[in-house]
């Protein structure tokens, strides 16, 4: 049973992706790493779009908002119960359709994850700070008035924290699991302006198809603690509420490497749409899982 969950947390990394108003949006399960296993993972996302809605909830089409990242992601089992994980966006680019590209690193983000229960009923509660190492100020000219710049940093320029809870089932006898979290993020300010804590929410599912090929599903919702009511920017995330869901699969290529495809996008499921720009994001990934060596 140890190694079919082993098999299973492999897809729950799956199109690991990255925008600076979501940054919750990572797999979260009940299981941990054991000790010496590593999941190390390179993401390409593109996302793109023209429909932006406000603190109030308002659909306006705005001009083409951009944003690519390139995206560093590593799991590693310091003990059985205790896993090690890294989430660093390398480069993040922003831009309109009417100003330029600008890109710079993105946040540092560390989760410190110990397994509460791990046998039976898998349950893992974990703490992960982000560190502001991202450019918080990166302006971007306007390219139809010399004049004009739009602030569009890489990372959002503040310390938070994130504390999340998550269980995790496997069934026996068929190649089927589920995961359920809940999150509570502790923002802090940037300079002068403060931001609303967050609480966010999410279940997925995973099946294995043919022996080789995982696919799964996520549902995830995001809202502010506080009444929100006077706009910093979309980037930095304050206020900003949703409900996201996404389908992944990854696929076997070479030994322990995998290549993984994301879709992820927006609804109105659980939190309507607030401060943000709503489309789909497309992932591309490949990554490299290491296995514990032993002497038995």
């Amino acid at each position: 049973m140890r190694t079919y969950q082993h098999n299973l947390f492999r897809s729950l990394l799956v199109g690991v992706g990255f925008t600076l108003v979501s940054t919750f949006s990572y797999a979260q399960s009940g299981w941990t790493k054991e000790k010496g296993e590593g999941f190390y993972q390179l993401s390409f996302n593109r996302f793109s779009s023209s429909d932006y809605y406000t603190l109030e909830g308002e659909l306006l089409n705005t001009n083409a908002f951009t944003q690519n990242s390139l995206v560093f992601y590593g799991e590693y089992g310091v003990t059985d119960r205790f896993t090690l994980i890294a989430n660093l966006p390398l480069q993040v680019w922003n831009g309109f359709s009417t100003t330029e590209t600008v890109n710079g690193l993105g946040d540092l983000r560390l989760e410190f994850k110990h397994a509460i229960l791990k046998k039976y009923l898998p349950l893992a509660i974990s703490v992960a700070p982000e560190i502001p190492i991202g450019r918080a100020n990166n302006f971007a000219q306007s390219t139809q008035n010399d004049f004009e710049s739009i602030n569009l940093p890489s990372g959002d320029g503040e310390f938070n924290v994130w504390t999340t809870l998550s269980t995790s089932f496997a069934l026996p006898n068929a190649p089927l699991y589920g995961s359920i979290f809940g999150s509570y993020n502790y923002r802090t300010q940037y300079e002068d302006i403060s931001f609303s804590d967050q609480i966010a929410l999410g279940v997925e599912l995973g099946y294995q198809i043919a022996g080789k090929v995982w696919v799964n599903g996520r549902l995830q919702g995001l809202s502010s603690v506080d009444d929100v009511r006077v706009v910093t920017d979309f980037v930095r995330g304050d206020g900003t509420e949703f409900t996201s869901y996404s389908f992944g699969a990854s696929v076997p290529v070479y030994k322990n490497f995998h290549l993984s495809f994301n879709y992820r996008n927006y609804a109105d499921f659980l939190f309507s749409r607030k401060n943000l720009y709503s489309a789909g994001t497309f992932s591309l990934g490949v990554f490299y899982q290491s296995k514990r060596k032993t002497n038995e």
